[in-house]
């Protein structure tokens, strides 16, 4: 019986180290030009950051995804998904463009924090969070209600 747990750890073992190193070995990030981002992750630029310049992109390759970090000259943060489309706009202290922040986020800054501003905003496909300026961190669901607030 001993003999049997020793063989099924030592496999188990080996099973776990070949699949943490073929998680290393596949890991890539490395520098892209601009032309080898996504259509869409162009034009969201070209749209959005007309006034700034790309720093330098790199490209973020995983076993499971691959991502686009986008550095712009001003500072600015853009992370963009293997289609092209953000994930997230990180502006440092700037202000994140009205036209990427849906209405409905918009609206409820607007109503409950007046006189703060979006300085970076995340999404994926079950929630958008926000920043705003101060630091104060608003996560809202796919419909848009609030469901945490952090400062």
């Amino acid at each position: 019986m001993k003999r049997v747990t020793a063989t099924l750890l030592a496999i188990i073992a080996t099973a776990t180290t070949a699949f943490a190193t073929s998680l290393y070995i596949t890991s890539e990030d490395r520098p892209v030009s601009y032309d080898e981002l996504p259509a869409e992750a162009k034009s969201f630029i070209e749209n959005n950051f007309a006034n700034d310049e790309v720093s330098h992109i790199i490209l973020d390759r995983d076993i499971i995804s691959v991502d686009y970090n986008v550095s712009l000259t001003s500072g600015t943060k853009l992370e963009f998904n293997s289609r092209g489309e953000w994930k997230e706009v990180d502006t440092r202290n700037s202000i994140v463009p009205n036209n990427i922040v849906p209405q409905a986020i918009a609206e409820y800054i607007k109503k409950n924090y007046p006189n703060r501003e979006i300085t970076e905003i995340k999404r994926n496909h079950t929630y958008t969070e926000v920043t705003l300026k101060g630091g104060l961190e608003l996560t809202f669901n796919k419909n848009y209600n609030v469901v945490d607030v952090d400062d």
